[in-house]
């Protein structure tokens, strides 16, 4: 099993400059190693200065500018084995550490096997480009780059105090003590704008997570189907709701405070301390409501674990979602209103529901209880009669679905959860007429109203 403990860190002042100083010092090696790579895999896309060898054939194409390795042109590629002589692009880079202390002795202060951690860093984000998860690396801003990692086994911890090799001991809240058992997988170290934290992921392999239920385990009465939504956070198909906390007079209450923040930020001289000031309270509130919103989050993935056998949510393409609108030409060479000005108002609220981070939530969660959690295409699931089966767009009214062809009818976002409901059992292999095809509503909610757990 493994968990993952934050901790907020107490350093002295003298501890804080050397982790800005590390922190400096990382980001400049991560760039230039970045461009490094970037450079030598755009001259095998597109050659600038020659063709590179090729290994196989032995051919060279320019001797001037050929190079071994065609994602790296620093560093030494070839091992000291004979059964595997080539270096992998980490490797390679990995074997300037020792000259780059050379040539540059402050980085001498930096613990070795960070620099280590920042080039496995680069190398990931390089291996999910490849692999089509996620986009081309860009370099760093000084903003962006807040975090160095330590590898297993360095990180010593003695009741309210740690000790971070390269730093020193430096006391923190332990605020929940490691279990017994359990060991130190990774540190990381992370400067956020309320102060320093440490971010500790802990495994103990003698205790196992509880198996996944299988289909035959499942109880069909216990199977929730969960729709996502804007105004209610989650609607399920037993006819309960989950509130947006972004439509609380909390949150509308942040967000203006964040505004008004924002635009005195920016008015302020650039440069000035002043405005260092301003964007610090910004990023400070910006990170009070993250935090909310995560706890909300956590919270209402433990109530929709223990309250079923497996739950089923739509497998949505949010960051298609939230894609700008195409732009429409007209006759005479410009272009006519897309209703972009109006989708960004929708992208906004989206983005504020966090729905991606939900359903990650709930698989942690019902990953350490053995709950499945299935996915099942969105089509027609708001449109699609539960009933009869009927799908029509003129089904759906806002909030309210009224059958045109049985007249069935229910709240909108409810019937969206019976529908993927029934979905999840049929990839389940449960057969869906073993429940009514529609809820059953209960008194005690007054006549199919549906009641929120908050």
């Amino acid at each position: 099993m493994q968990l993952g403990y934050v901790y907020k860190l107490i350093p002295s002042s003298q501890q804080e400059v050397v982790m800005n100083q590390w922190l400096a010092m990382l980001l400049a090696q991560y760039n230039y190693l970045l461009r490094d790579r970037t450079e030598s895999y755009e001259q095998v896309k597109s050659p600038k200065m020659g063709d590179y060898c090729d290994l196989k054939t032995h051919r060279e194409a320019c001797p001037l500018t050929c190079s071994v390795n065609k994602s790296t042109s620093i560093g030494y590629p070839w091992k000291k084995s004979q059964n595997n002589p080539r270096r992998s692009t980490y490797e390679v880079q990995s074997s300037t550490l020792p000259t780059l202390k050379k040539e540059r002795p402050w980085y001498n202060k930096i613990n070795s096997t960070v620099l280590q951690q920042m080039l496995r860093q680069l190398d990931t984000a390089f291996s999910k480009f490849f692999k089509g998860e996620a986009q081309y690396p860009k370099p760093k801003r000084r903003s962006r780059y807040r975090s160095f990692k330590y590898a297993p086994g360095q990180v010593k911890i003695d009741g309210n105090k740690i000790y971070l090799p390269g730093i020193g001991w430096m006391r923190f809240h332990n605020s929940r003590p490691i279990p017994e058992g359990f060991t130190m997988k990774s540190v990381t170290v992370r400067r956020k704008s309320r102060g320093w934290f440490v971010s500790i992921q802990i495994e103990d392999k003698s205790v196992p997570l509880l198996p996944v239920k299988s289909a035959n385990e499942i109880r069909p009465n216990r199977v929730k189907g969960c729709d996502l939504g804007i105004r209610k956070l989650v609607s399920t198909s037993d006819g309960k709701t989950i509130q947006n906390p972004a439509n609380t007079k909390k949150y509308k209450r942040q967000a203006r405070r964040l505004k008004l923040r924002q635009r005195s930020a920016s008015r302020k001289l650039k440069g000035s301390n002043n405005r260092k000031k301003s964007f610090n309270k910004v990023a400070s509130l910006h990170e009070r409501i993250a935090n909310s919103r995560s706890a909300y989050h956590w919270e209402t993935a433990k109530n929709l674990v223990d309250s079923a056998d497996a739950l089923v949510f739509e497998d949505l393409n949010i960051k298609g979602m939230k894609s700008r609108c195409k732009p429409k030409p007209n006759e005479n060479g410009g272009y006519v209103r897309n209703g972009q000005s109006a989708k960004r108002g929708l992208n906004r609220v989206i983005s504020d529901a966090a729905w991606g981070e939900l359903v990650k939530k709930v698989e942690v969660v019902a990953a350490k209880s053995g709950i499945p959690v299935i996915k099942v295409n969105p089509r027609h699931t708001s449109q699609q009669c539960p009933k009869c089966h009927h799908t029509s767009a003129d089904n759906r009214s806002g909030e309210k679905f009224v059958c045109t062809e049985c007249g069935y009818h229910d709240d909108a976002d409810i019937n969206g959860g019976v529908n993927i409901r029934n979905r999840g059992l049929k990839k389940l292999g449960i057969d869906p007429t073993q429940l009514p095809s529609v809820r059953s509503r209960s008194v005690a909610y007054g006549q199919g109203k549906s009641r929120p757990w908050r």
